[in-house]
C-alpha cells in the first residue's frame, strides 16, 4: 500500500496545479447601475472571447468579470431551449419553430399571434414547471418600472432569427424594440447580406439611456451567427469563415473600447455591460467546449472570476442563475422556486496579485483542461466499461468451464486491477492533457495492474480484498473532506459542462464508496472471526462500536452540505449499513436498544437537514423546502426525473449493461455452486456466512441506490462491481491454484 500512498502524494501535487476551481472566499458582488446592456452574441465560443479579450487595454480588462455558463435545458441543448431556460430560471423547453416576434410587413414562422393561439388552446405548452408563464422576467421588470428594449437580430439570407426579444417578452408575448434592420447596414458581399452598424447601435443606446432612468437593453449581435450559417457548412470555406470571424471580432473590440471610453468620459452616467450567448459556435460544440461565455464589465467593479452557489465551482455558473442574477441586479426578490442562485465574484485580480491578461490566461487554461476532459470522457468511460464487462464474463466462464486452475493467479490479479482502478481515475486525470485517451486508459490499467500484482504477492486473499476496499474508502473520504479536488476533474466524477452535478459526491464514486466500505468491513469481520475474537462478547461489542462510527463518518460525508450532499447515497447508506450491522454481527433487536438507536438516527437526520436549510444552496435543501411547503408538484418532478433518467440509462447506457451483466453472472455462479458435488463443503463454509452476508448487503445497497438516486443505475453498477468481482475472486483460493484442483469454496 506504500506504493499507492506515494502515488497519491504525487497525483495530489499534479492535481493541485489544476485545482483552479477550488472553493475560495467569496468576493464582492457585481456592481449595479441604472442601465444594463446585455450583448447577446449567438455562435460565440471561448476561443473567440480569448482573442477578443487579448486586444483589450489593461484598464478595461481589470474590470471584467468572467465565467463559463452551462447550457442544460429540459430538452436538447439548442438556442431556443436555452433562451427559455435563461428567461424562466428553470430548465425549460421552448416550442418548436420558435422564431421571435412579428414585425409589420414581415412573415415569421412563429409570430406573436400564433403564440397567443397556442397559449389559449394548450396553456401547458407555454408554462414553466411551477405554472409560471413564459415571459415572467419581462413581466416582472415591467411591473417594477424597468424599461426593457431589444435591438438587432440574427437574420440570414434564407431565415429570420430573432433571439434577443425572447428574454424580455412579457406574459402576453410582447416586447419593445427594433429587431429589424435598425442597427444593421446592407452588406451584399458579406454573410447574410447584413452586418452590424456600430455607429447606429451607439446612437440607439444613447437614445434609450436618455429617455429612461432604469433600463435593460438586449442587443443581439448576430454577425457571427450569419457567418457560421453561410460558411461553416463546407470545409473549403472554413478559412474564409475564419477570416470574417477575425474581422468581426476586431470591429466588435474597437466598438467596445470606444463605448467604454465614452462612458468613462461621461461622469453622470453609469452603465453596466454583460456579454452572453444562447448558443456556442458549431466549432466550439464539435470540440466539446459546451460552456457559453458570460462576461460583465463595470468601471467600478473588480476584475475576476465568477461563480454561484448552484455550481460552487470558480469560473462555472449555470444558465438558471441568469434570471436570479438579473432580478438581484435591479434589487428585486428572487422567486423561491427558481432553480438558480445569484452569480457573484469568487476570485479577483487583486487576490491573485496579477494583471488582467495573465490572470485570465490561467482561467482559459483551466477551461481548456475542462474541455479536454469532456471531449475524451465518452471514449475513456466506454473502453473502461467494456473492459470490465468482458473481464466479468471471461472470469466467470473460466471458473465455470476450466478443470485446471493454473492461470487463476492472473485472473485474481486482473480482478484486483479492476477494484483498484477507481483510485487512479482520481489521480491520473491531469495527464490527459499530454497523452491521448487511448494511452491514458492503457496507463490507468497498467498502474492498477502493478498495484494489484504487488499487493497480491504481499498479503493473503482475505487482506488483498480488504485492503483494496479500505484504500478506496479512505482515498474518497480524504478527497471529499478537502473539497473534492480530485473528484471534480475525474472522468468518473461529475460533469459541469452538461450540468449533471457540480459539487459533492458524484454517483459513480457514491457507489464505489458504498461498495468498497462494505467490502472492507466484511473482510475485517471475517478475519476477526477466523481468529476467534468475535466469540468474545467484549471484543465484538467494541468492533460494532468502531464500525458504527466508521459508517456514521461515511454517512455524514455523503450528506453534509459542504461535503457529499448526495441524498440518494445517504438514504442507501443508512439502510445498507444498518442491515450490515444487524446481520453481519447477528445483533439481537430489542426495543430496549432499538429505541435509543432510532432516536439517535432521527437526531442525526434532523441535524443534517438543518445544515442544508441554513447553509449553502444544495439539492437536499431544495427537496426539504419543497416538502415543508407541501409542494407536491416539485417533489413529483424530482421523483419523475429520477425514474425517467434511470430507465433511459438502463436501456441505452453501458453502465446499465454492466449492472445487468453483473447480476446475471452472480446468478449463474450461485446456480453452479449449488449443483457442484462439493456443495456440502460450500454449505459448511456458508454457515459461517460472513462473506455471503456482506455480499447480500451489497445487493441491498445497489438496489436501494438504484431506486432513490437519479442516474442511480450508475451508482448501482459501481457498487455491484465490489460484489461480483470479489465473489468470483474467492472461488479461486490459493491452495487450489497451486494444486490445480477445483476450488472448494470461499477463501
Amino acid at each position: 500500500m506504500l506504493f499507492i500512498l506515494c502515488y497519491g502524494v504525487l497525483a495530489g501535487w499534479l492535481g493541485s496545479s489544476h485545482a483552479y476551481a477550488q472553493s475560495v472566499e467569496k468576493g464582492t458582488d457585481m456592481l449595479a447601475s441604472p442601465h444594463l446592456v446585455v450583448l447577446m452574441v449567438p455562435a460565440l465560443g471561448f476561443e473567440d472571447v480569448k482573442k477578443w479579450m487579448d486586444g483589450l487595454p489593461e484598464d478595461i480588462q481589470s474590470h471584467i468579470q468572467l465565467a463559463g455558463m452551462t447550457m442544460r435545458t429540459a430538452g436538447r441543448i439548442d438556442w431556443v431551449n436555452n433562451l427559455f431556460t435563461l428567461s424562466t430560471g428553470q430548465f425549460a423547453e421552448g416550442p418548436p419553430l420558435w422564431n421571435g416576434y412579428q414585425l409589420p410587413g414581415e412573415t415569421i414562422i412563429h409570430p406573436v399571434q400564433k403564440l397567443r393561439e397556442l397559449h389559449s388552446k394548450r396553456s401547458g405548452l407555454l408554462l414553466t414547471a411551477d405554472q409560471r408563464p413564459w415571459g415572467y422576467l419581462g413581466e416582472t421588470l415591467q411591473n417594477h418600472q424597468v424599461f426593457t428594449f431589444a435591438l438587432g437580430n440574427s437574420d440570414t439570407r434564407h431565415m429570420m432569427r430573432r433571439m434577443g426579444a425572447t428574454l424580455i417578452m412579457n406574459s402576453k408575448g410582447e416586447a419593445r424594440g427594433h429587431i429589424g434592420s435598425t442597427i444593421l447596414t446592407p452588406a451584399p458581399y458579406e454573410p447574410g447580406d447584413w452586418r452590424t452598424d456600430w455607429d447606429q447601435l451607439s446612437a440607439e443606446l444613447e437614445t434609450v439611456w436618455n429617455r429612461q432612468p432604469r433600463t435593460l437593453t438586449i442587443v443581439e449581435l448576430g454577425d457571427l451567427w450569419r457567418i457560421e450559417q453561410a460558411y461553416d457548412k463546407f470545409k473549403r470555406t472554413a478559412r474564409l469563415s475564419q477570416i470574417y470571424k477575425e474581422k468581426w471580432l476586431s470591429e466588435w473590440q474597437t466598438w467596445f473600447v470606444n463605448t467604454v471610453q465614452h462612458l468613462l468620459a461621461e461622469q453622470n452616467r453609469s452603465v453596466t455591460i454583460w456579454v452572453m450567448t444562447p448558443a456556442v459556435s458549431k466549432e466550439a460544440k464539435a470540440r466539446g467546449q459546451l460552456l457559453a461565455p458570460f462576461l460583465t464589465w463595470h468601471p467600478g467593479q473588480q476584475g475576476g472570476i465568477l461563480s454561484s452557489a448552484t455550481t460552487k465551482q470558480t469560473g462555472v455558473v449555470a444558465n438558471v442563475d441568469f434570471l436570479p442574477t438579473l432580478l438581484a441586479y435591479y434589487g428585486l426578490s428572487v422567486p423561491s422556486r427558481a432553480y438558480g442562485e445569484v452569480i457573484s465574484l469568487q476570485e479577483t485580480l487583486e487576490q491573485a496579485g496579477q494583471e488582467g491578461q495573465t490572470f485570465f490566461a490561467s482561467f482559459f487554461d483551466d477551461l481548456q483542461y475542462l474541455f479536454v476532459i469532456y471531449r475524451t470522457r465518452r471514449i475513456i468511460i466506454s473502453v473502461y466499461l467494456l473492459v470490465m464487462i468482458f473481464l466479468l464474463i471471461a472470469t466467470a466462464c473460466y471458473w465455470w468451464f476450466s478443470k485446471q486452475y493454473w492461470g487463476a493467479r492472473i485472473v485474481q490479479v486482473l480482478i484486483g486491477t479492476v477494484l483498484v482502478s477507481p483510485i487512479y481515475f482520481l489521480w491520473l486525470t491531469p495527464l490527459i492533457q499530454v497523452i491521448g485517451p487511448y494511452r491514458w486508459i492503457v496507463l490507468l490499467f497498467c498502474s492498477a495492474f502493478v498495484t494489484s500484482f504487488v499487493l497480491y504477492h504481499l498479503v493473503s486473499n482475505l487482506w488483498f480484498l480488504t485492503l483494496i476496499g479500505l484504500t478506496n474508502t479512505l482515498v474518497i473520504l480524504f478527497d471529499l473532506w478537502r473539497g473534492s479536488v480530485w473528484m471534480r476533474r475525474s472522468f468518473l466524477g461529475y460533469d459541469p459542462l452538461i450540468g449533471a452535478r457540480f459539487y459533492g459526491l458524484g454517483n459513480e464514486y457514491a457507489g464505489i464508496l458504498l461498495g468498497s466500505s462494505l467490502l472492507a468491513v466484511t473482510g475485517i469481520s471475517v478475519w476477526l472471526s477466523r481468529q476467534g475474537w468475535l466469540h468474545r462478547r467484549r471484543v465484538k461489542g467494541m468492533l460494532v462500536m468502531f464500525i458504527s462510527v466508521f459508517y456514521l463518518l461515511i454517512i455524514y460525508s455523503m450528506a453534509a452540505p459542504r461535503l457529499g450532499t448526495n441524498a440518494g447515497a445517504t438514504i442507501a447508506a443508512l439502510l445498507t449499513y444498518a442491515v450490515s450491522l444487524l446481520f453481519l454481527f447477528r445483533l439481537k433487536v430489542s426495543w430496549r436498544y432499538l429505541t435509543p438507536v432510532f432516536g439517535l438516527v432521527v437526531l442525526c437526520l434532523a441535524g443534517l437537514i438543518h445544515l442544508h436549510l441554513q447553509g449553502e444552496h444544495t439539492h437536499i435543501g431544495t427537496f426539504v423546502q419543497a416538502a415543508q411547503q407541501g409542494d407536491l408538484q416539485t417533489i413529483g418532478e424530482i421523483l419523475t426525473r429520477k425514474l425517467e433518467m434511470n430507465w433511459r440509462l438502463i436501456k441505452v447506457s453501458l453502465w446499465g449493461k454492466l449492472f445487468t451483466t453483473a447480476l446475471m453472472v452472480m446468478g449463474l455462479v450461485s446456480f453452479r455452486l449449488r449443483r457442484n458435488p462439493l456443495y456440502k463443503h460450500y454449505e459448511e463454509m456458508a454457515q459461517h456466512h460472513m462473506w455471503m452476508t456482506g455480499f447480500r448487503t451489497m445487493i441491498i445497497g445497489a438496489m436501494t441506490i438504484l431506486m432513490v438516486n437519479d442516474s442511480g443505475v450508475v451508482a448501482a453498477a459501481t457498487t455491484i462491481i465490489f460484489l461480483t468481482f470479489p465473489f468470483i475472486f474467492l472461488r479461486f483460493n490459493r491452495h487450489s491454484i497451486r494444486t490445480g484442483s477445483a476450488p472448494p469454496g470461499l477463501a
